[in-house]
Protein backbone atom coordinates (compact mmCIF):
# COMPACT_ATOMS: atom_id res chain seq x y z
CA UNK A 1 0.00 0.00 0.00
CA UNK A 2 1.51 3.32 -1.05
CA UNK A 3 0.83 6.70 0.41
CA UNK A 4 0.97 10.03 -1.40
CA UNK A 5 4.00 12.13 -0.66
CA UNK A 6 3.07 15.65 0.39
CA UNK A 7 4.72 18.35 -1.75
CA UNK A 8 7.66 20.02 -0.05
CA UNK A 9 7.65 23.69 0.81
CA UNK A 10 10.06 25.95 -1.03
CA UNK A 11 11.24 29.38 0.03
CA UNK A 12 12.50 31.86 -2.54
CA UNK A 13 12.85 35.64 -2.95
CA UNK A 14 10.20 37.02 -5.27
CA UNK A 15 8.64 40.18 -6.68
CA UNK A 16 4.85 40.41 -6.73
CA UNK A 17 3.75 40.95 -10.34
CA UNK A 18 -0.04 41.03 -9.98
CA UNK A 19 -2.80 39.95 -7.63
CA UNK A 20 -6.56 39.60 -7.72
CA UNK A 21 -9.27 38.66 -5.25
CA UNK A 22 -10.62 35.13 -5.63
CA UNK A 23 -13.84 34.21 -3.90
CA UNK A 24 -14.70 35.83 -0.61
CA UNK A 25 -11.34 35.75 1.10
CA UNK A 26 -8.60 34.32 -1.14
CA UNK A 27 -6.18 35.93 -3.59
CA UNK A 28 -4.57 34.66 -6.78
CA UNK A 29 -1.06 36.11 -6.95
CA UNK A 30 1.62 35.96 -9.64
CA UNK A 31 5.26 36.23 -8.58
CA UNK A 32 8.54 36.47 -10.41
CA UNK A 33 10.83 34.36 -8.26
CA UNK A 34 14.58 33.87 -8.14
CA UNK A 35 14.47 30.07 -8.04
CA UNK A 36 11.21 29.00 -9.71
CA UNK A 37 10.63 31.50 -12.51
CA UNK A 38 7.15 32.98 -12.80
CA UNK A 39 4.75 31.29 -10.43
CA UNK A 40 1.06 31.84 -9.77
CA UNK A 41 -0.40 30.68 -6.49
CA UNK A 42 -3.43 30.91 -4.26
CA UNK A 43 -3.17 32.63 -0.89
CA UNK A 44 -6.00 31.19 1.18
CA UNK A 45 -7.68 33.74 3.43
CA UNK A 46 -5.35 36.52 2.25
CA UNK A 47 -8.10 39.12 2.07
CA UNK A 48 -8.89 38.63 5.74
CA UNK A 49 -5.43 37.69 7.02
CA UNK A 50 -4.13 39.73 9.93
CA UNK A 51 -0.80 37.94 10.19
CA UNK A 52 0.46 35.91 7.19
CA UNK A 53 -0.33 38.24 4.30
CA UNK A 54 -0.55 41.77 5.66
CA UNK A 55 0.69 44.29 3.02
CA UNK A 56 2.85 41.71 1.21
CA UNK A 57 0.75 40.77 -1.81
CA UNK A 58 0.67 44.12 -3.62
CA UNK A 59 2.42 44.60 -6.98
CA UNK A 60 6.07 45.76 -6.80
CA UNK A 61 6.52 44.28 -3.32
CA UNK A 62 9.71 42.27 -2.76
CA UNK A 63 9.10 39.27 -0.52
CA UNK A 64 10.45 36.00 0.76
CA UNK A 65 7.84 33.59 -0.59
CA UNK A 66 7.04 30.24 0.97
CA UNK A 67 4.94 27.92 -1.18
CA UNK A 68 4.07 24.36 -2.04
CA UNK A 69 3.82 23.35 -5.68
CA UNK A 70 0.98 20.96 -6.42
CA UNK A 71 1.56 18.47 -9.28
CA UNK A 72 -2.10 18.26 -10.21
CA UNK A 73 -2.67 22.02 -10.32
CA UNK A 74 -1.25 25.04 -12.12
CA UNK A 75 -1.70 26.99 -8.90
CA UNK A 76 0.86 26.70 -6.12
CA UNK A 77 -0.27 26.93 -2.51
CA UNK A 78 1.16 30.06 -0.87
CA UNK A 79 1.97 29.29 2.74
CA UNK A 80 3.37 32.67 3.76
CA UNK A 81 5.18 35.80 2.60
CA UNK A 82 7.74 37.81 4.52
CA UNK A 83 8.23 41.42 3.48
CA UNK A 84 11.72 42.26 2.23
CA UNK A 85 11.04 45.64 0.63
CA UNK A 86 8.04 47.73 -0.39
CA UNK A 87 8.78 50.69 -2.67
CA UNK A 88 6.93 53.64 -1.16
CA UNK A 89 7.50 56.26 -3.82
CA UNK A 90 5.42 54.35 -6.40
CA UNK A 91 2.25 55.17 -4.46
CA UNK A 92 3.21 58.85 -4.15
CA UNK A 93 4.49 59.57 -7.66
CA UNK A 94 2.16 58.69 -10.55
CA UNK A 95 4.96 58.75 -13.10
CA UNK A 96 7.02 56.29 -11.07
CA UNK A 97 3.91 54.14 -10.68
CA UNK A 98 3.47 54.14 -14.48
CA UNK A 99 7.12 53.19 -15.05
CA UNK A 100 6.98 50.38 -12.48
CA UNK A 101 3.69 49.08 -13.89
CA UNK A 102 5.21 48.95 -17.38
CA UNK A 103 8.23 47.00 -16.10
CA UNK A 104 6.01 44.38 -14.48
CA UNK A 105 3.47 44.15 -17.31
CA UNK A 106 6.11 43.78 -20.01
CA UNK A 107 7.91 41.10 -17.98
CA UNK A 108 4.65 39.27 -17.37
CA UNK A 109 3.88 39.26 -21.10
CA UNK A 110 7.38 38.14 -22.11
CA UNK A 111 7.84 35.34 -19.55
CA UNK A 112 6.05 32.07 -20.16
CA UNK A 113 5.38 29.90 -17.15
CA UNK A 114 8.45 29.04 -15.11
CA UNK A 115 11.04 29.53 -17.83
CA UNK A 116 12.64 32.63 -16.29
CA UNK A 117 16.01 32.24 -14.59
CA UNK A 118 17.39 34.15 -11.61
CA UNK A 119 18.80 36.82 -13.97
CA UNK A 120 15.27 37.93 -14.91
CA UNK A 121 14.24 38.19 -11.27
CA UNK A 122 17.40 40.19 -10.51
CA UNK A 123 16.78 42.51 -13.47
CA UNK A 124 13.24 43.33 -12.34
CA UNK A 125 14.28 43.69 -8.70
CA UNK A 126 17.19 46.01 -9.57
CA UNK A 127 15.21 48.08 -12.08
CA UNK A 128 12.45 48.68 -9.53
CA UNK A 129 15.08 49.49 -6.91
CA UNK A 130 16.74 52.06 -9.16
CA UNK A 131 13.37 53.61 -9.97
CA UNK A 132 12.52 53.79 -6.26
CA UNK A 133 15.60 55.87 -5.44
CA UNK A 134 15.83 57.95 -8.64
CA UNK A 135 13.89 60.29 -10.88
CA UNK A 136 12.12 58.37 -13.67
CA UNK A 137 14.03 58.62 -16.95
CA UNK A 138 12.81 57.22 -20.31
CA UNK A 139 16.23 55.64 -20.76
CA UNK A 140 15.58 53.45 -17.73
CA UNK A 141 12.70 51.78 -19.58
CA UNK A 142 14.73 51.48 -22.78
CA UNK A 143 17.61 49.90 -20.88
CA UNK A 144 15.22 47.53 -19.14
CA UNK A 145 13.68 46.54 -22.48
CA UNK A 146 17.09 45.77 -23.97
CA UNK A 147 18.09 43.60 -21.02
CA UNK A 148 14.74 41.78 -21.05
CA UNK A 149 15.07 41.10 -24.77
CA UNK A 150 18.46 39.55 -24.11
CA UNK A 151 17.19 37.33 -21.30
CA UNK A 152 14.22 36.07 -23.32
CA UNK A 153 16.15 35.23 -26.50
CA UNK A 154 15.24 38.27 -28.60
CA UNK A 155 18.40 40.31 -28.10
CA UNK A 156 18.99 42.62 -31.07
CA UNK A 157 22.45 43.06 -32.54
CA UNK A 158 23.18 46.78 -32.38
CA UNK A 159 26.68 46.63 -33.81
CA UNK A 160 26.28 44.49 -36.96
CA UNK A 161 23.96 44.23 -39.93
CA UNK A 162 21.43 41.50 -39.27
CA UNK A 163 21.76 40.15 -42.79
CA UNK A 164 25.43 40.38 -43.85
CA UNK A 165 27.22 40.95 -40.54
CA UNK A 166 28.91 44.20 -41.58
CA UNK A 167 30.00 46.34 -38.63
CA UNK A 168 27.49 49.18 -38.43
CA UNK A 169 30.15 51.58 -37.15
CA UNK A 170 31.75 51.39 -40.60
CA UNK A 171 28.66 52.28 -42.66
CA UNK A 172 27.20 55.68 -43.48
CA UNK A 173 23.57 54.88 -42.64
CA UNK A 174 21.83 52.33 -40.43
CA UNK A 175 18.27 51.17 -41.09
CA UNK A 176 15.72 49.48 -38.87
CA UNK A 177 13.47 46.85 -40.41
CA UNK A 178 10.54 46.29 -38.02
CA UNK A 179 9.37 43.13 -39.81
CA UNK A 180 12.72 41.46 -39.07
CA UNK A 181 13.35 43.14 -35.72
CA UNK A 182 16.90 44.05 -36.65
CA UNK A 183 19.29 46.65 -38.08
CA UNK A 184 20.54 46.67 -41.64
CA UNK A 185 23.21 48.41 -43.66
CA UNK A 186 22.24 50.30 -46.83
CA UNK A 187 23.28 47.40 -49.06
CA UNK A 188 20.94 44.97 -47.28
CA UNK A 189 17.91 47.17 -46.67
CA UNK A 190 16.24 45.92 -49.90
CA UNK A 191 12.70 46.89 -50.75
CA UNK A 192 11.16 46.13 -47.36
CA UNK A 193 9.78 48.79 -45.06
CA UNK A 194 12.74 50.40 -43.31
CA UNK A 195 13.64 53.69 -41.68
CA UNK A 196 16.91 55.38 -40.76
CA UNK A 197 18.21 55.17 -37.19
CA UNK A 198 20.37 58.07 -36.07
CA UNK A 199 23.91 57.42 -34.94
CA UNK A 200 23.15 59.17 -31.63
CA UNK A 201 20.30 56.78 -30.86
CA UNK A 202 22.35 53.74 -31.78
CA UNK A 203 25.23 54.83 -29.54
CA UNK A 204 22.96 55.48 -26.55
CA UNK A 205 21.18 52.14 -26.95
CA UNK A 206 24.52 50.35 -27.13
CA UNK A 207 25.49 51.91 -23.80
CA UNK A 208 22.12 51.04 -22.26
CA UNK A 209 22.47 47.45 -23.44
CA UNK A 210 25.68 47.18 -21.40
CA UNK A 211 24.50 49.09 -18.31
CA UNK A 212 24.10 47.29 -15.00
CA UNK A 213 20.96 48.19 -13.08
CA UNK A 214 22.50 46.96 -9.85
CA UNK A 215 25.35 49.47 -10.04
CA UNK A 216 23.72 52.16 -12.18
CA UNK A 217 22.91 55.77 -11.47
CA UNK A 218 19.81 57.43 -12.92
CA UNK A 219 22.09 59.78 -14.85
CA UNK A 220 23.25 56.78 -16.90
CA UNK A 221 19.75 56.59 -18.40
CA UNK A 222 19.17 60.20 -19.46
CA UNK A 223 18.13 60.52 -23.12
CA UNK A 224 17.65 63.61 -25.22
CA UNK A 225 13.98 63.97 -26.36
CA UNK A 226 14.66 63.11 -30.01
CA UNK A 227 16.75 60.08 -29.09
CA UNK A 228 14.14 58.96 -26.53
CA UNK A 229 11.32 58.97 -29.11
CA UNK A 230 13.39 57.16 -31.72
CA UNK A 231 14.64 54.58 -29.24
CA UNK A 232 11.11 53.82 -28.05
CA UNK A 233 9.87 53.22 -31.60
CA UNK A 234 12.84 51.01 -32.44
CA UNK A 235 12.57 48.85 -29.34
CA UNK A 236 8.85 48.40 -29.82
CA UNK A 237 9.65 46.83 -33.20
CA UNK A 238 12.03 44.39 -31.50
CA UNK A 239 9.20 43.22 -29.21
CA UNK A 240 6.68 42.84 -32.03
CA UNK A 241 7.27 39.10 -32.43
CA UNK A 242 6.37 38.41 -28.80
CA UNK A 243 4.15 41.24 -27.53
CA UNK A 244 1.10 42.97 -28.98
CA UNK A 245 1.19 46.66 -28.18
CA UNK A 246 -0.04 48.79 -26.61
CA UNK A 247 0.15 47.45 -23.07
CA UNK A 248 -2.34 48.75 -20.53
CA UNK A 249 0.46 50.50 -18.64
CA UNK A 250 1.52 52.34 -21.79
CA UNK A 251 -1.66 54.37 -21.74
CA UNK A 252 -0.73 55.56 -18.27
CA UNK A 253 2.78 56.39 -19.48
CA UNK A 254 1.43 58.37 -22.42
CA UNK A 255 -0.76 60.44 -20.12
CA UNK A 256 2.21 61.63 -18.09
Amino acid sequence: MSSAIAPQETTTPAVVVRARVFGESDKIVTFLTRDLGKVTGIAKGAKRSKRRFVNVLEPFTHVSLRLRQRPASDLAFISACELLDAPRSFTLDLQKFAYASYILELTDRMIRGREAGPETYELVRDALGLLERSAPEPGLLRGFELHLLGLTGYEPSLDRCRRCGTALAAVDAVYAQPARGGLLCARCRGDGRTYVISRATLERLTLLQRASFAAADARDFVLQPGVAAEARALLRSFFAAAVTFPLASEQLLDER
